[in-house]
């Protein structure tokens, strides 16, 4: 027998004992598919169509099929597929023990350990085996059928053989993750003189070769990502410094200043001139990240807002760079004080906030600039976007922007209907807080299902649901196409889903072991602003099809 390595050999696997406990398919067009969360149990993810990234606790790492990618018990993982990645995964989560004369080994925790590290990365002959075998596990898992089901457990024990004997490690030469390296390079050295001889040769890829898989990968042409970089750098010093754009051009990688302003209008449609004209006006947003989601409709960067790296990722990814002040964002109500220091030294010209600040935090921040405190969300997002653009005098942008999500929205529903047979979709949306199933809706739901997609809510005995706990046999009762599930990101909440989705009782349930189970994530399905909702309608298409590649 030909192990993995020699270390690995010292392991008695006839005291092995495997024990499948779920088998899941993940699929989404692009954020994240798997939320970060513990596993109790060892995994196995089996990438079978897109692209995307494995999140663990000890950074990111690119998925690339033909390659098995696990994690051990008692680690934390998510999954998140590349912008219009159509990332489709396959995880396994099972039990693996080692017993000695029916006692369990004393050092079975380590040599579990030990054994996922090491099929880590590892690929099977012919290609396609690895993903065939996980698509027949996960298939008879699902199936119903006990026999398939026991099946399903044999072929995962068989899955585990094959890696240990005859798994190979697969050279990543021309792997993404050689362009991923090449990326971060780019980013960090943006300012110095690049080539694409330069980037291949990093990456150990003919020129050639690399500009064709660079595109191939990311969608856009390594010289155009370079632009972008350099071009999103000097948004920043332009908004953060008063350098003359001659030497913001020198310092982001141009030695041509006029070559420099050509570049920046093709990118952005408007001379840098135009750009710090129209970002003249300092517009600050207090309080709740969501806010950021009603000023872009209107085509509006707040010059101050609360963002954070995780709690408001989106817009921290998109527009950090050209928000000169950024406020704390951490459960928003935490740091006023502080924030409102930081908005005193920003010295905005206006300021957007909610409507119920108390009566302290009201009298600093009018002392500051004026403020517009925006109508209750129970108005609606329409109603609170028109007092917005009529403050701010852009009632164009705003009317624009509603057509468009208006047409969006519209072609979705039919999208949804049709894939149906155009009968009413009927769904029931579920949450998870801590221990507690509830049957809920909220603004969101409200507005994207079922006002804007037309889709048919299930509720319990024709009553209106808002927030409704469910027991485990309650759930059995839900008759619905599809069930969506929230799963609150806290760490008592997801301990005990670590627990809950893995029990019988909950596997037995119709709607999860018939696949009807979507999970939904917190962001953006927890902000109602418009584009949150803009950013739902996007991703609820695929969501509701049941289309899978």
């Amino acid at each position: 027998m030909e192990l993995l390595n020699r270390e690995i050999s010292d392991i008695d696997y006839s005291n092995l004992d495997i024990k499948l406990i779920s088998a899941e398919l993940y699929t989404g067009a692009s954020g994240d598919i798997l939320e970060q969360h513990v596993t109790r149990s060892g995994t196995l993810i089996i990438p079978l169509a897109g692209s995307g990234k494995l999140k663990r606790a000890d950074g990111g790492t690119l998925l690339e099929r033909e390659h098995i990618y696990t994690c051990p018990p008692e680690s934390t993982f998510g999954l998140t597929s590349d912008t219009d990645g159509n990332l489709t995964v396959v995880v396994i989560r099972l039990n693996v023990a080692f017993w000695n004369d029916r006692v369990l080994d004393s050092q079975s925790n380590e040599s579990t350990h030990f054994l996922f590290t090491n099929m880590e990365g590892l690929s099977l002959a012919p290609a396609g085996n690895l993903a065939s075998l996980g698509r027949t596990i996960y298939d008879g898992f699902v199936s119903g059928d006990q026999l398939k089901k026991w099946r399903a457990q044999l072929d995962c024990s068989e899955l585990l053989y094959l890696l240990i004997t005859s798994g190979k490690k697969v050279s990543k030469e021309g792997s993404k993750e050689a362009l991923e390296r090449t990326k971060a390079f780019m980013k960090e050295n943006s300012h110095t003189e690049m080539t694409i001889e330069r980037l291949a040769n990093m990456a150990e890829l003919s020129p050639k070769y690399f500009v064709d898989l660079f595109k191939k990968t990311y969608g856009v042409s390594a010289l155009d990502y370079l632009t972008k970089i350099r071009i999103d750098r000097a948004k920043s010093l332009m908004l953060r410094t008063d350098r003359l754009l001659k030497e913001i051009a020198h310092e982001v990688g141009y030695a041509d200043e006029f070559y420099f302003s050509r570049k920046f209008k093709q990118i952005v449609g408007m001379s840098p001139t135009a750009y710090l004209k129209k970002r003249g006006k300092k517009i600050a947003v207090y309080g709740s990240t969501a806010l950021i989601g009603y000023l872009l409709p209107l085509d509006i960067i707040p010059y101050a807002a609360p963002l954070h790296s995780k709690w408001s990722k989106y817009y921290c990814d998109r527009y950090g760079h050209e928000i000169p002040v950024h406020l704390d964002a951490y459960r928003q109500n935490m740091n006023r004080e502080a924030n409102i220091v930081k908005l005193e030294a920003a010295n905005p010209d206006f300021i957007i906030c909610e409507h119920d600040l108390e009566p302290w935090e009201k009298e600093r921040l009018s002392q500051i600039a004026p403020i517009l405190e925006l109508p209750d969300e129970r108005t609606g997002w329409r109603n609170r976007l028109h007092v917005l653009e009529e403050a701010l005098d852009e009632q164009s942008e705003g009317k624009q922007w509603i057509e468009a999500f208006d047409q969006k929205t519209s072609e979705v529903a039919h999208e949804i209907q049709s894939n149906h047979q155009s009968r009413p979709l009927k769904v029931a949306t579920i949450k998870l807080l801590r221990d507690t199933v509830s049957m809920f809706s909220d603004l969101v739901i409200q507005d994207v299902l079922y006002d804007g997609l037309g889709v048919v809510p299930f509720h319990i005995e024709d009553e209106p649901v808002w927030n409704i706990p469910m027991t485990l046999d309650d759930l059995k009762k839900v008759k619905a196409d599809y069930v969506l599930l929230l799963v609150c990101q806290e760490s008592e909440t997801l301990d005990y889903w670590a627990k809950l989705s893995q029990s019988i009782e909950w596997l037995s349930l119709p709607f999860v072991w018939e696949n009807r189970l979507k999970m939904i994530p917190s962001e953006p399905w927890r902000e109602y602003s418009p584009i949150a909702l803009s950013r739902i309608i996007d991703g609820t298409s695929a969501l509701l099809t049941g289309n899978r590649p």
